[in-house]
Formats: structure tokens, C-alpha cells, sequence
């Protein structure tokens, strides 16, 4: 999708300083540091998917750490995930706009996807202000 926001795994970092809130969960599958996931019906988070179906549109928020600061997350491993507030290590935003889940697994858009659901805004060109919509359609 050429709408996708780039992100670098590496520099990914919630801005607690600035109000960032984490929460602790375990990863359901395989979860990539930077991506959306969302709660899937064991209570474990998996990569969200604007294409998929209404639940796993829903995503909760980004994906940080895991606890031993690796930037992927293998199958039943500790993950932080940001559920609101400011997290840096994105480019090629447009300030002020909105982001969304992507059709691209896990992945942030500048675009609606085919679940049109805005997880946050972006703040800068590189820091995404994560706030998760409740409904499922934007009114982008």
C-alpha cells in the first residue's frame, strides 16, 4: 500500500515522558515492534489488519518492546504496547493528520483502510499520538 506509514523497529519509543501509557500483554503470534495489534479473543495481541475482519481492525494501540528490548516479538512473549499518547521512530508524516490501520497487516496508514478505523494522529513527521477510535468508521 503506498499509503503506509514508514517506521524503523529500532527507533521505535513510547514518549512516557510526554504521557505515554503503556500496558503489558503477550503476544498471540509473531509481533513486530512499531505495527497495531489488537485483543484477540484469548486476551493475547496479534497484528491488526484493516482488511480483515471488524475484530481484528480493532487495534489497541503500538506494539513498543518486548521486555529484553528486541524489536520483534515471537509467539507467547512479553510485549509493551502503547495505548495512548506519543510514540517516536516513524517518518513521512503529514503533522496533524490522521492514522490509520493499514490493509497491510499491522502496518499504520495515512489512509482509510477497508476497516476504516484512525488509531491516532500524527503529532510530527515522526511521532505518531496513538488514540484509538471506538467506532469503526472514520469520518475522515
Amino acid at each position: 500500500m503506498a499509503n503506509e506509514i514508514t517506521v524503523t523497529a529500532a527507533n521505535i519509543s513510547a514518549l512516557t515522558e510526554n504521557g505515554a501509557v503503556l500496558r503489558n500483554y503477550t503476544a498471540g503470534a509473531a509481533i513486530t515492534v512499531g505495527n497495531l495489534v489488537y485483543v484477540d479473543s484469548a486476551g493475547t495481541v496479534q497484528h491488526a489488519d484493516g482488511n480483515g475482519s471488524l475484530a481484528t481492525g480493532a487495534a489497541i494501540g503500538i506494539a513498543i518492546e518486548s521486555y529484553d528490548g528486541e524489536t520483534s516479538i515471537l509467539t507467547g512473549g512479553p510485549v509493551s504496547v502503547c495505548v495512548f499518547g506519543p510514540v517516536s521512530g516513524y517518518s513521512s508524516m503529514t503533522p496533524g493528520s490522521n492514522v490509520y490501520v493499514s490493509d497491510t497487516v499491522g502496518r499504520l496508514s495515512s489512509v482509510a483502510g477497508t476497516i476504516s478505523r484512525i488509531i491516532g494522529y500524527a503529532e510530527t513527521a515522526g511521532i505518531v499520538f496513538v488514540h484509538p477510535q471506538q467506532n469503526v468508521t472514520s469520518s475522515a
